[in-house]
């Protein structure tokens, strides 16, 4: 049995690749031959953890490619998409109703690239012959429907958009609003992001390509297998258990199990690590993540620094794909790429945009965090963790210097807060549930 083969498609953007690599590791522990979809900018990055890769090339679109003269969407697409979101207005939008206008979808329902992207799916499945799926995405290509294999969903976002028919209670997703306020146009806020989860034009071109259309027009039918997401029990959504059966919350799908962590002295320039501040360092390091997207708004990376650089704390910032385009001096320190993972375990705060991967693996380490939301799912976890009592959450366009400089001091010294988080961390990274999630696909697998 344990050489049974499992197909993982990912979208092709780099938190959901590291959440089925989360799932995935342990499985190829196990002896089960593992192949990864995606497109060739990840060209040896699943190799280097011992899977299979089946790599193709980017679909090119004749609009993307006049947006894109030197070709970053093919050499480092996560900096293309922060880029391109930053010019459709998508990011550095205050009002969420506005931007989840601008958010239409309409990229799914061009027939060439679905057409091409079906061929090289096909091939895939013709070669590997897997026996199992692991699917993230927000859509079920029907070319994996149709073989009748059991296929498991991921959800590495905030699972609130799958949860928008179980109560109207629930906020719509990508809001940001809280669970305690009812407001007359929820219903058509929720109706913006139905578009993510249902569409005729989609399933027309499912239709024309040859496959049945799924019911009521979904974009992802329910999985008769497992769905396996990750959001800590501590502030989780009761509804899930209530009413999501066969859903699995794993908590966090990259919990730095064995412990593994960066040494500052040997890891920052030597400079940087020895400076005190003329005596007057808190002794407190701060790690600043804005992700791709964020990093890529010059005019908030800029704001944030100035603020933080009156703090007697020091920052490590994750400068992301404008690296070269803003300097960091006296407290503040960075690079384009750092290993997030072994960093959380050795620092006191963290600043994020709310990503859930970045969220669930910062609150797995027990760490504090203020989260500042760009748009989608980021708003909803830091709604949630705010009103959860977990986090603080800033707005990101509109905050004043003294509101975030007090957000940070009161965080890394809130001892009840700190305590708590730690007894939650303890609780995480003793539970063994990639385990339990190994032995339920062993049993999917066994019939």
């Amino acid at each position: 049995m344990k050489s049974k083969r499992i197909l993982v498609a990912p979208v092709n953007a780099v938190g959901h690749v590291n959440a089925c690599i989360g799932v995935a590791l342990p499985l190829l522990k196990r002896g089960y031959r593992i192949c990864f979809f995606l497109e060739k900018p990840y060209s040896g990055k699943l190799k280097s953890y011992g899977f299979e890769e089946f790599l193709y090339e980017p679909f090119k679109d004749i609009d993307d490619e006049q947006d894109d003269d030197d070709g970053e969407k093919f050499k480092n697409p996560g900096d293309y998409l922060a880029n391109k979101l930053l010019k459709m207005g998508i990011l550095g939008q205050k009002d969420v109703r506005l931007q989840l206008a601008k958010m239409d979808g309409k990229s799914m329902y061009k027939f060439d690239q679905r057409s091409y992207e079906n061929q090289q799916l096909q091939m895939v499945i013709e070669s590997f012959q897997p026996d199992l799926f692991i699917v993230d995405n927000m859509k079920l290509e029907p070319a994996i429907f149709v073989t009748k294999k059991p296929w498991i969903r991921i959800i590495s976002v905030v699972p609130l958009i799958y949860l928008q028919d179980i109560s109207n209670e629930l906020p719509p997703a990508w809001t940001g609003f809280s669970i305690n306020d009812h407001h007359s146009d929820w219903n058509d806020l929720r109706k913006f992001t139905d578009v993510f989860r249902f569409s005729k034009d989609w399933n027309d071109i499912s239709e024309s390509l040859g496959y049945q259309r799924y019911p009521n027009d979904a974009l992802i039918p329910d999985t008769q297998s497992l769905t396996i997401y990750a959001y800590p029990e501590e502030y989780d959504y009761p509804e899930i258990k209530k009413y999501c059966k066969n859903w699995f919350n794993l908590d966090v799908f990259n919990k730095n199990e064995s412990g593994e962590k960066i040494d500052l002295k040997e890891f920052l320039p030597k400079d940087f690590y020895e400076n005190n501040l003329n005596g007057n360092w808190s002794g407190k390091w701060i790690y600043v993540s804005m992700g791709s997207m964020g990093s890529a708004d010059l005019n908030l990376m800029h704001r944030l620094i100035e603020i933080l650089s009156k703090t007697n704390h020091k920052y490590i910032v994750s400068k992301g794909p404008r690296h070269n385009e803003y300097e960091l001096t006296g407290n503040l320190w960075g690079d384009r790429y750092l290993p997030q993972v072994k960093i959380l375990p050795v620092v006191d705060l963290v600043i994020t945009h709310g990503g859930n991967n970045s969220v669930t693996e910062t609150f797995a380490q027990g760490k504090p965090m203020i989260i500042m939301p760009l748009f989608c799912d980021q708003h909803d976890n830091a709604q949630r963790l705010s009103e959860t009592n977990w986090a603080i959450k800033i707005p990101p366009y509109d905050f004043t210097d003294k509101q975030l400089i007090e957000s940070i001091d009161r965080l890394l010294y809130d001892k009840e807060l700190n305590q708590r988080l730690k007894q939650a961390s303890k609780r995480i990274l003793q539970t063994d549930k990639h385990e339990i999630v190994c032995d339920m696909i062993d049993k999917i697998l066994e019939k």
